[in-house]
């Protein structure tokens, strides 16, 4: 390796680093951090997989842990493997505030990576390449996933976000390693958000069709695609395993349904204040980005050159104006499937990365005619400011909302255990769709909660307990130290007094590990594979 090339790698290293500092350090300057409903649903259940991962053991299904200790199963529900990078940072560090620094700039630093792993493959710049990086990572949106709506899974999703759109254009370009690319993208964005997962696969299933208008498809493209979907599967496994246990066996409540649109006139104002707060109607991808797809639709609309940056821009450009409430939208549509997405402001996720490459793109096209490396300095300086700006702003903004938590060492645990969101989903119902606790009042108290087992004093006679019993979780109960029957699928039913104990245990089972060590032996070899694999480009 050249000397060049040596200080030149070492250069883009340090400037990673340095880009993942800024993107994270600002929500921690007052050795505090403001944690959002979202978050603290998120940082509850990585807590909870944190301790079993310190005794050397994979978390149950099922919840003990937060969530009013009702045994909600967001555990299994919900993806989690990709949360490890908030995970094994808490399970080593007795500090919980300087685990989930490091979980976000890791965080950070894996959405850096994979967009550069996109942007090199676009463009041979160097400076064009660190253009799209800094677009897509200091974006006023991605800012709002991670610090004011702590929508960890989301976050986690659009780090992945990239990797899928490498591994479509390759195969779009006739390149056999672009099936790594979109199994390794499309399974980890499973592993970290549902909904994410479904919009992502929408995307391509939308490109698909374009290109069968542009006559461009291809039975090597579509072999391509189906080589890339049967190689997802082992890296899924783990987490579709998890989700078809619990639905298939049990009628459980889904999370709420709606579409709410982003206000057009609110979400400049926001652009314009440089705000983040976690509001659905003023979501927003910053000032900066929403001028550049201005500009870059009005020369896409206006000029008569044809560029391959022309159908991102577009496709950017229409899904953004989806997002917003200048459409009306029939009364009856947030109750049918489209409804699963609940605020529209998710698609920014797609806009954001249909801009990256249209700018990448466009900047290729045209570097003979723009000064790509002053460019770049300018974006990052600004961009930079921007986001220091924002981060700061909504966390020193103290009681904006009443689902409020200002974590800390000192009351960590104690904060994001506290029962006041995420009770109810994925709760058992009833036939009239209602969980089946209703409002039963709590009898009893906790004692000690764990992981893996909670411990209960009863305060007053009873017949039953407001804790769910799932089928397909395994579940060992104890009054007073003696085993007793149970019946799952419903609450937990037990004639008890008061002072009585009720002790509630449960493992993991035989085929979570199983699912689990197939699902990162495939995540391991997949990306050693794109590594090596050199020939298939």
């Amino acid at each position: 390796m050249k000397r060049s090339n040596l200080i030149s790698k070492i250069m883009l290293a340090l400037f990673f680093l340095v880009l993942a500092f800024i993107s994270t350090y600002p929500a921690f300057i007052g050795h505090f951090f403001k944690l959002t409903m979202d978050g603290q649903i998120h940082l509850i259940r990585f807590e909870s997989v944190a301790d079993a991962i310190k005794n050397k053991e994979l978390p149950p299904i099922v919840n003990f842990m937060g969530y009013g200790n009702v045994g909600e199963v967001f555990n299994g529900m919900y993806p989690w493997l990709s949360g490890l990078v908030f995970i094994i940072p808490r399970a080593l560090l007795s500090s919980p505030m300087h685990a989930l620094f490091i979980g976000f700039y890791l965080l950070n630093i894996l959405t850096i990576l994979n967009t550069y792993l996109l942007v090199r493959k676009l463009s041979n710049n160097y400076y064009i390449r660190l253009i799209g990086v800094v677009l897509y990572q200091l974006n006023a949106y991605h800012l709002t996933l991670m610090y004011s709506r702590n929508a960890l899974g989301e976050a986690l999703a659009y780090a992945f976000l990239p990797l899928l759109m490498l591994g479509c254009h390759l195969i779009w370009n006739n390149k056999k390693i672009g099936i790594l690319y979109l199994a390794l993208g499309m399974g980890m964005i499973v592993n970290s958000h549902m909904i994410s997962s479904i919009l992502a696969f929408l995307l391509i299933i939308i490109a698909e069709i374009y290109r069968i208008f542009e006559r461009k498809l291809s039975l090597k493209e579509i072999g391509y695609f189906i080589s890339a979907g049967i190689l997802t599967i082992p890296i899924m496994i783990f987490t579709v395993a998890n989700i078809a246990n619990i639905s298939l066996q049990n009628r459980i409540a889904t999370t709420w349904r709606g579409i709410n649109s982003i206000d057009m006139w609110e979400s400049l104002k926001a652009m314009l204040q440089n705000d983040i707060a976690d509001k659905s109607i003023i979501f927003n991808i910053g000032i900066i980005c929403f001028v550049l797809l201005c500009i870059l639709l009005v020369i896409s609309i206006v000029s008569k050159a044809n560029g391959s940056w022309k159908k991102y821009i577009l496709g950017a450009g229409i899904i953004y104006i989806l997002t917003l409430n200048i459409i009306p939208l029939p009364a009856s549509l947030p109750q049918t499937p489209v409804g699963i997405i609940q605020f529209t402001g998710r698609l920014l996720s797609i806009v954001m990365i249909l801009l990256t490459v249209s700018c990448i793109l466009f900047l290729k096209e045209n570097s003979n005619r723009v000064n790509t490396k002053s460019s770049f300095i300018f974006l990052f300086m600004i961009m930079s400011l921007l986001t220091v700006g924002s981060v700061r702003t909504y966390h020193n903004t103290v009681n904006d909302d009443p689902i409020r938590h200002y974590i800390n060492n000192d009351n960590y645990v104690g904060e994001i255990s506290r029962p006041t969101e995420g009770d109810m989903d994925y709760a058992l119902i009833g036939k009239n769709k209602q969980a089946i606790i209703g409002k039963m009042s709590h009898r009893y108290n906790v004692s000690k909660v764990s992981y893996d087992s909670i411990i209960l004093r009863v305060d007053k006679k009873a017949n039953q307990i407001p804790f769910f019993l799932y089928k397909g979780i395994p579940y060992e109960v104890r009054v007073n130290d003696k085993n007793a029957k149970i019946k799952v699928g419903s609450i937990l039913k037990l004639k008890v007094k008061r002072g009585d104990i009720i002790q509630i245990n449960s493992k993991a089972t035989w085929w979570n590990y199983v699912t689990f060590i197939v699902s990162t032996i495939a995540i391991l070899i997949i990306s050693i594979s794109i590594v090596f694999c050199k020939g298939l480009e």
